[in-house]
């Protein structure tokens, strides 16, 4: 008796065509919802915010699969495959929604020579949609979420007593936030943020503070979504003009900056954040 006896019929034969053609039909709904939900996003300050909320809680995720999740579960906070979740021990629920992202396939050659990267449409699943349990997030620590931030600027700070209303302003030709002196903790916090990502438009991508402020204004509310601020201040009931009417091509290139953005002051935070929470560990041992 053979070992292959256990999976029964052996009569039936795998249709590669056939797999195939549902690939690339699960690959071209992908795209298509890319599309019509870019379309969304640029005329619907919701749809917009929606997108923003995703990408702020998958920050490592590019900006297609950002818009993907966003258009079929914006809650969606935890992802994995089938066979991830199954590896970590945690089981699928009965007839869960799939969720379709874009991975990257085998690289090929275009017609003009240069490299291209397939994609393929993989199936995931958020955490609700399992028996794991999910994790409370812990309060923020204002303090060491402020010193974060001050070490993810490209300039320095300086306290004002009078901003005319604003919270904190970037002057590009002092090289200097200034912050309104007497904020509160979560004001200052998002301040802060925005008027970061304007120096850093300014400084890496070289769009003025006026040109990025929009942009700047999004990356400070994923940045405060990320880490459990109140951000219920920031509007977008009206989505900036200069988004809308975009083609998706152009609405992801500022997107993809958007994010490029984002991803820079996260990775410097994180460090910050990571060496503050050594310490601490290190600290309570030694009181042990």
């Amino acid at each position: 008796m053979s070992i292959y006896d256990l999976f029964g019929n052996k009569n039936d034969t795998f249709d590669k065509d056939k797999w195939a053609a549902k690939k690339k039909a699960e690959r071209e709904n992908a795209y298509t919802l890319i599309e019509t939900t870019s379309a969304a996003m640029a005329e619907n300050g919701e749809v917009f915010r929606q997108y923003l909320d995703v990408q702020s809680q998958f920050d490592r995720y590019s900006v297609s699969n950002a818009i993907l999740i966003s258009a079929q579960m914006p809650t969606a906070t935890r992802l994995k495959s089938f066979a991830e979740w199954k590896k970590a021990g945690v089981y699928v629920n009965r007839n869960a929604a799939r969720i379709m992202i874009l991975e990257p396939g085998k690289e090929y050659t275009r017609e003009d020579g240069s490299t291209g990267v397939s994609y393929n449409a993989k199936a995931v699943y958020d955490i609700s949609q399992t028996s794991a349990k999910q994790t409370v997030p812990e309060e923020p620590d204002m303090r060491n979420l402020v010193s974060a931030l001050i070490d993810a600027s490209p300039v320095s700070f300086q306290i004002a007593e009078d901003l005319e209303g604003m919270t904190a302003y970037y002057d590009s030709e002092q090289d200097v936030i200034f912050l309104q002196d007497g904020l509160g903790e979560m004001q200052l916090f998002t301040g802060m943020s925005k008027e970061i990502a304007a120096a850093i438009y300014d400084y890496r991508h070289g769009e003025s503070r006026d040109a990025s402020s929009f942009q700047a204004y999004c990356v400070a509310y994923m940045l405060s979504k990320r880490y459990g601020m109140d951000v219920s201040d920031f509007q977008f009931e009206q989505v900036s003009e200069e988004l809308k009417g975009l083609d998706p091509q152009a609405l992801k290139g500022k997107l993809n900056l958007m994010r490029d953005v984002l991803t820079e002051i996260q990775m410097d935070m994180q460090k910050t954040l990571h060496k503050e929470k050594n310490k601490t560990a290190r600290d309570k041992e030694q009181a042990r």
